[in-house]
Order: structure tokens, then C-alpha cells, then sequence
């Protein structure tokens, strides 16, 4: 998705991609809400950062780059780097996927505030 597709008002920036270090998640508060954010090659993948089964921070996990999934430090349940899925129990409960947007070299996230 490209910024001409979206109303800048959804928008919101996270960091610059020079800030990611490949296969690094980092824990951002974006807009109020606690995000996991990392670069996984040259892709940039945004879910929420705390664990809906334990609420561990996900950015502590260990990262499945091969697979696109987080696990969580706690318990080893999963989460899609994607969508925010539970893949592995015994997390059931997805956390929030974020829509990301890179920009030149800026990264943004879709925070829709009518959600």
C-alpha cells in the first residue's frame, strides 16, 4: 500500500527504516497504544506488543524470521507477524495487526481513529 492510498490522517510515523536492525523487534508506544515493530529483510511488520494470553511484552520474544511469527517470552505461544494471529496455544487471542506504510525512508503505521 502506498501513502496515495491512504488519508494522511490514518497516518502516523513510527521511526525511520535505517532505525530497524534486520531481525531486531523493538517496542514502540504509537498514538497511545503499545506496538511491536521489526524488519524482517526489507519488509516491516507492526502487531500489537503485549501478549493476549499473558501480557508479556512481544518484543522480548524470540523471533521466527523464517516463519513471520514472535514468540511470546512467557509461555511460547505465537503470533503472525502479518496479522496478528495466535498460531501456537496457548495464546488463542490475536493481538492488533497494523497496516505499515514505508515511505522513501520512513516508516508509518494506519491508526484509524474511528476503530
Amino acid at each position: 500500500m502506498t501513502m496515495e492510498d491512504i488519508r494522511r490522517d490514518d497516518l502516523v510515523k513510527v521511526c525511520d527504516y535505517a532505525d530497524l536492525a534486520d531481525r531486531e523487534p523493538i517496542g514502540l508506544d504509537v498514538a497511545g497504544e503499545e506496538v511491536m515493530v521489526v524488519r524482517v529483510g526489507d519488509q516491516v511488520y507492526a502487531i500489537g506488543n503485549i501478549c493476549s494470553h499473558a501480557e508479556a511484552w512481544l518484543d522480548s520474544g524470540y523471533l521466527h524470521a523464517s516463519t513471520l511469527e514472535i514468540e511470546c517470552p512467557l509461555h511460547e505461544g505465537k503470533f503472525d507477524l502479518r496479522s496478528g494471529k495466535a498460531t501456537a496455544l496457548p495464546c488463542v487471542d490475536p493481538v492488533k495487526g497494523y497496516e505499515v506504510v514505508r515511505d522513501g525512508g520512513q516508516i508509518f503505521l494506519v491508526i484509524n481513529e474511528s476503530e
